[in-house]
């Protein structure tokens, strides 16, 4: 195996601690109505189902780009239950008016929803289950769970494993106490200003903190949300507390100055691009951990933490590859998925799961392209995913994925070739690193244009001069209109959506959507 394909098989690899599953989650319904009337009679549909206790509103999104809008996020209830991965959004205008809705819903739903077991003993069944290799962390919650070979009330249960990155969600049978389904959930990637050194070289400033003994700290508090980064000194991603700190301000640890200086170039693109206001779009605490596990060649994000977790790097095949936290997409990329969980909350399995990952590729792309110079060098903006990670340099080899052709490291350019496999860790949770090749196509044609290989139809482009427009789309589209059980057909209907929504529906924008995703098969 080359050290390339190594890599990616280590950066897509999701270690499980329990059972594996044959069963899947059943699809909900699409629900898009992207003309006025139909929204109408769905805004009079919903508001009948929130009155009689079939949908509550989870989340209020504000609209960065149309202020007068808002959007309005509802879980569909079963006798006062949440039905897991089912929400639909409400997009309102200045008037109240409901412009579209959006979302899955499952129709014809029968199950007791009142558990026989207590959430303490469907905490203890998750305990037995992952032993001594595992810890099980926060509260159960319960959700109706449907399934492809019936529908459960279940306990959603989070585990860590205490030795590797894992953090696995387990549904317990509420009435039977049996694991029915689980799956991987790591989405696997007074101020003053210091000088540090990164993994290539490159200087960086660091916004910092003196502690008043003699040291600096790894401590932004020049941007609104608050950026720490942790040294973990190899305790596990769990244990440590301590933040990185340096003697003198100019900073020789090439992870800290890396990964705390991306979150902050990262911070800013959404703020000055989408006027976003960090993860949640209320400035919470940005965490960067580093030095957590030993000879660890991955990054992720984990929703238990809200951090982003680098691992160390090292020699694999006879190529050195440098932190995690080296390459500026990697470190994006698993910020993205933050922002996801504060949005459409993407369920990391099968196209859903995919788009989740495709979503992170795409804003990370997009925060090297603000950041760095075009070019095909290192520290250079590119459509090659963690292509600064290697030493030698050579994207062809030891890049992650490419953007501009998937398949060259055996990832689908078109939907009709998509893994459509098992959905386990062992398979990728479906595809979800495989498929995003895909939508990442997608956004390249929409950008750059060209000819996708499968379908041999050509995308003309908006050009690189118009790339935030590009940007836009998709940042609207993905995190205003998507829902948690998303297909690629929902995010087709989405950035269609987002591009007639600020370029309007017959302009040049909205017509080069529809290309680019025509040439990759979805529709």
């Amino acid at each position: 195996m080359t050290a390339r394909r190594i890599l990616v098989a280590v950066f897509a690899t999701l270690t499980c601690v329990g059972t594996s599953f044959a069963t899947e989650l059943r699809p909900p319904t699409p629900v898009a109505a992207m003309e006025l009337a139909a929204a109408a009679q769905w805004s009079s549909w919903l508001a009948s189902g929130t009155s009689s206790g079939q949908w509550r509103l989870r989340a209020v999104q504000r609209d960065p780009d149309l202020p007068a809008r808002r959007h309005q996020r509802y879980a569909q209830i079963i006798n006062g239950v949440p039905v897991f991965g089912a929400e639909v959004v409400q997009q309102l205008d200045e008037n109240g008016a409901t412009r579209t809705v959006f979302g899955g819903l499952y129709e014809g739903l029968s199950v007791d929803t009142q558990p026989t077991l207590t959430a303490e003993q469907a905490r203890h069944v998750v305990e037995a289950a992952v032993g001594q290799t595992g810890s099980v962390v926060g509260q159960p919650e319960l959700f109706v769970l449907p399934l492809d070979n019936g529908v459960f009330l279940t306990d959603m249960i989070t585990a860590w494993s205490l030795s590797l990155p894992s953090e696995i969600r387990y549904f317990v049978d509420a009435h039977s106490g049996a694991i029915v389904f689980s799956y991987q959930n790591l989405k696997q990637d007074t101020p003053v200003i210091g000088l540090g050194t990164g993994a290539w070289g490159d200087r960086k400033k660091m916004s910092t903190q003196e502690t008043g003994s003699g040291l600096f700290s790894a401590q932004d508090r020049l941007r609104p949300a608050p950026i720490t980064t942790y040294d973990l000194k190899f305790t596990g991603y769990f244990y440590g507390t301590e933040v990185a700190t340096d003697s003198d301000n100019n900073w020789a640890d090439s992870m800290v100055v890396d990964a705390h200086n991306y979150a902050g170039i990262t911070y800013d693109y959404y703020y000055q691009r989408h006027g976003r206001h960090g993860i949640d779009d209320h400035d919470m605490p940005v965490i960067n951990l580093v030095h957590v596990f030993r000879n660890y060649f991955n990054a992720f994000w984990t929703d238990d933490l809200d951090a982003m977790v680098y691992g160390d790097g090292g020699v694999i095949g006879g190529v050195r590859f440098a932190p995690f936290s080296s390459a500026i997409d990697v470190a994006a990329h698993e910020m993205t998925h933050g922002v996801t969980s504060r949005t459409w909350n993407g369920i990391y399995l099968s196209e859903s799961g995919a788009l989740n990952e495709a979503f992170s590729d795409i804003m990370g792309t997009s925060v090297e392209f603000f950041a760095q110079p075009v070019g095909s060098g290192r520290l250079m903006a590119d459509y090659w995913l963690g292509e600064d990670l290697s030493d030698p340099f050579n994207p062809a080899k030891y890049a992650i994925r490419s953007m501009a052709n998937p398949g060259l490291f055996g990832d689908p350019d078109n939907y009709s070739r998509r893994y459509t496999g098992p959905l386990d860790a062992d398979h990728d949770n479906g595809g979800v690193h495989i498929n995003s090749g895909i939508a990442n196509q997608a956004f390249y044609l929409l950008i750059e244009g060209g000819t996708n290989r499968t379908s041999g139809l050509r995308v003309t482009g908006l050009g690189a001069a118009n790339r935030a427009k590009a940007e836009k789309i998709f940042f609207r589209g993905f995190t205003l209109y998507l829902t948690p059980s998303a297909t690629f057909s929902d995010a087709r209907r989405a950035t269609s959506q987002a591009a007639s929504d600020l370029y309007g529906s017959t302009g040049t924008e909205f017509q080069q959507v529809q290309a680019a995703w025509n040439a990759v098969g979805v529709q």
